[in-house]
């Protein structure tokens, strides 16, 4: 199955912001104390290595939107 230029620009889009969703619940919420929520050291690496992931993959999409016209 191979996408579009729309639903690949889509998907990358989606990528950012859902590193930057991941990114704001785990590990700022490690850093600030009193959440409603603890965020214990697990739940701060595996967040910041999937934000990263995620940010790295739709910025990846996005480099070979914009480099190539085979998509």
């Amino acid at each position: 199955m191979q996408f579009n230029k729309h639903q690949v620009d889509k998907l990358s889009s989606f990528l950012i912001d859902l590193a930057k969703i991941l990114f704001a619940s785990s590990v700022f919420g490690f850093f600030i104390p009193g959440s409603s929520g603890q965020v214990n050291v697990i739940v701060f690496i595996v967040g910041a290595i999937f934000a990263f992931g995620c940010l790295i993959g739709g910025l990846n999409l996005l480099s070979r939107l914009n480099n190539s016209h085979q998509l």
